[in-house]
């Protein structure tokens, strides 16, 4: 495959989202490895880092229009980007939409088109029927684990999920305290509330406990103001907002334990991140049990439950320094297989097969 000009789509180029931010790595690493990278995303920030090969385009942030107008935009700037450049491939990352516009409206209908998706099956009617028209759409699909995404296909490509290993590494010498973090989207979805809960009937419960992450749609802030209020007179409970994704790895230095409460078809770079950085992590998903050897998943993965995840707590609470590092090393070790060139690598050999 030809390495001259990519088209990358995705939800946003903003360094300072939590969520979204890592995209900006993805960028810088196609930049590296393309002559030119046109970025095509549905929130633009205002004040964009100029690059010699890599021009973004879409909606700006401050767009106040309607729907409809943000649809004939992209429209336009799908069928003028594609008229005028020739793309080897077209990548989107977490958005099935940008992908099925693409192939609805570009003037090249024979560049190759990956879809990166890492998340359960839609709740929404119209969402599920974009997002398996997208796979109707793509040549292949990549995704990070065996249930990151909700549909059975032969174009289904299992790659691990993409961390930035190097600017999160830190090799733990000794655990400097015992307090917690959860880094993640505030919402129902994430089971924040039963985390926080397990986490104060545990014996760690003398510590401090921060969430670290911010609430995206109206149902997401109702359910932020509502854990606010709850754990309010709380002394041990922090909610810390949102923080710039460049800005974690020095945040997590602050932390030694982190809990991950989604549910199995979330597979979360969180985990990731933070085991990059040297925390503890308890986690619900089994599909994190790939980097650990089986006995020490006792340890690490909770069933989603009050019960189970005090448990592993408690466990956790009365071990050896010593032993706690040793699973922390581990993981960390084969977490270092989901850097960014590693998966970067994976998501092109997709394409030359």
């Amino acid at each position: 495959m030809n390495r001259e000009n990519l088209l990358y789509l995705n939800l946003s180029v903003d360094e300072k989202d939590i969520s979204l931010g890592f995209a900006k790595t993805w960028t810088d690493q196609f930049s590296e490895n393309f002559k030119n990278v046109d970025v095509i995303t549905l929130n633009r920030p205002t004040e964009i880092t100029e690059h010699e090969n890599i021009n973004i385009y879409g909606i700006s942030n401050s767009d106040k229009s309607s729907k409809l107008k943000k649809y004939i935009q992209i429209k336009n700037l799908i069928q003028k980007l594609t008229t005028i450049t020739n793309y080897d491939l077209c990548f989107s990352h977490m958005s099935p939409l940008l992908l099925v516009l693409t192939r609805i409206y570009s003037k090249n209908r024979k560049t190759p088109r990956i879809l990166w998706y890492t998340h359960p099956k839609p709740k929404e009617f119209s969402k599920r029927v974009i997002l398996l028209l997208s796979l109707i759409f793509s040549d292949k699909v990549v995704t990070a684990s065996n249930s990151s995404f909700p549909y059975k296909s032969k174009k289904v490509v299992i790659t691990g999920h993409a961390i930035d290993y190097q600017l999160f590494h830190n090799e733990r010498r000794d655990l400097l305290n015992k307090e917690f973090i959860i880094l993640s989207r505030v919402s129902q979805s994430k089971n924040i509330e039963l985390a926080i809960d397990c986490f104060l009937n545990s014996k760690f419960n003398n510590n401090s406990i921060t969430i670290v992450g911010d609430s995206v749609t109206a149902q997401d802030k109702e359910y932020k103001k509502y854990l606010k209020e709850k754990y309010f007179h709380n002394d041990n409970v922090f909610f810390k907002g949102k923080v710039t994704h460049k800005s974690l790895p020095s945040i997590l230095k602050n932390y030694s334990f982190h809990i991950n409460a989604t549910p199995f078809g979330f597979y979360d770079k969180s985990v990731l991140e933070t085991l990059s950085a040297g925390l503890f992590n308890f986690y619900s998903n089994t599909d994190y049990n790939i980097l650990f050897k089986e006995e020490l998943t006792s340890f690490t993965n909770f069933k989603l439950n009050h019960s189970s995840l005090t448990e592993k707590l408690n466990l956790v609470y009365d071990l050896e320094e010593k032993n706690l590092l040793e699973i922390i090393k581990l993981g960390q070790k084969n977490v270092s297989n989901h850097s960014i060139k590693t998966i970067f690598n994976r998501v092109i050999a997709t394409v030359v097969s």
